[in-house]
């Protein structure tokens, strides 16, 4: 991009990170979590730099506004912040479903620490899918605190697939982690 508009970009991002709900940083090297690219420079090497980052904005000439992931010249900041606000929304719903490798390694010291797991609240929808087996585990959960290996004996299924389904309830922030072995029958209801 010309260094006038690199400069229009990191102005308009100093000066949204003022607000403390706004969540973007500028950072020079990877990992990035979104790019914005010169769409006149980079045409033939668009799906190299969409490797990058999971979230890329082209900036382009004028008459391409309502394409998606793009941004007309000139660079307007609020159709910037808005475009940055999105996808970072998008983003986070994205991690919460996705398990990054420190909540697999913390999941298997609680595992190996004998943890027991229950339900706060009942899991999202989108969750939980048609599987029976995800709602039987869900409702095992919602009534008592359990193991992995207690859960897998109860609904029938492997303690690996247990352990993925726990995890998963944790990145959707539904499921509490008891350390302890006491066994401490929360009686919840469902709904």
């Amino acid at each position: 991009m010309p260094a006038v508009e690199i400069v229009v970009v990191q102005t308009i991002v100093r000066l949204s990170a003022q607000n403390g709900s706004f969540p973007w940083k500028l950072v020079d090297e990877p990992p990035f979590d979104a790019l914005l690219v010169d769409g006149t420079l980079i045409e033939d090497h668009l799906a190299e730099v969409e490797q990058m980052a999971p979230a890329v904005l082209t900036v382009t000439r004028l008459h391409s506004e309502g394409m998606a992931n793009t941004l007309e010249r000139p660079i307007r900041a609020e159709k910037l912040q808005q475009w940055l606000l999105d996808t970072g929304q998008e983003l986070l719903e994205a991690r919460r479903w996705t398990s990054p490798a420190a909540l697999v390694s913390a999941m298997s010291q609680e595992l190996l620490d004998s943890a027991r797991f229950s339900l706060c609240r009942w899991p999202p929808a989108a969750l939980m899918g048609r599987s029976e087996y995800s709602d039987r585990m869900a409702n095992l959960l919602w009534r008592r605190q359990l193991s992995a290996s207690e859960l897998a004996d109860r609904c029938g299924q492997s303690v690996s697939r247990c352990v993925r389904f726990l995890q998963a309830l944790r990145n959707a922030g539904v499921l509490e982690v008891h350390a302890s072995l006491s066994a401490g029958n929360s009686q919840h209801q469902p709904f």
